[in-house]
């Protein structure tokens, strides 16, 4: 009964991580699109600007260019946002008590492997050798 727990745990832990992970990228996804329309306003601006400074007086352009590099300061800002990796604690802890749950299934299969030969063998010699083989089989295994 103990190991179907550790699988439901297991089951549970990794569902709540995917579910919090796909949130997380669904988050950066839209701020990747802000900034994307951050980006455009900026060239925008820096056509008008262009074009202010060649048909205009220099403070009509002097505006533009100021407005301009206000969407740049935006469009980094946003950027940045979006490409940062921040780790959501909920994410983590979820990820820590799937690996732990893991970790316990697989030492009480282990255990179960080791004690399998001593519970079928005829002999008690026979049966230490074959607890004693298993144990050093999983335990090489183990290591992988």
């Amino acid at each position: 009964m103990r190991l179907l727990s550790l699988i439901r745990v297991a089951w549970d832990a990794e569902a709540l991580y995917l579910r919090r992970s796909v949130k997380a990228r669904a988050v950066q996804v839209e701020l990747a699109a802000v900034a994307a329309v951050f980006a455009l306003l900026l060239l925008l601006m820096l056509h008008l600007a262009a074009f202010a400074w060649l048909a205009e007086t220099r403070s009509a352009a002097g505006a533009a260019l100021l407005v301009a590099a206000g969407d740049l300061v935006v469009a980094v800002l946003l950027g940045l946002l979006a490409w940062r990796s921040g780790r959501d604690p909920v994410a983590q802890g979820a990820l820590q008590v799937r690996d732990d749950a893991l970790r316990q299934l697989g030492d009480g299969a282990a255990r179960a492997a080791m004690l399998a030969p001593l519970l079928r063998a005829q002999t008690a010699k026979k049966g230490m050798l074959g607890a004693a083989l298993t144990a050093m089989i999983v335990g090489l295994l183990s290591r992988r």
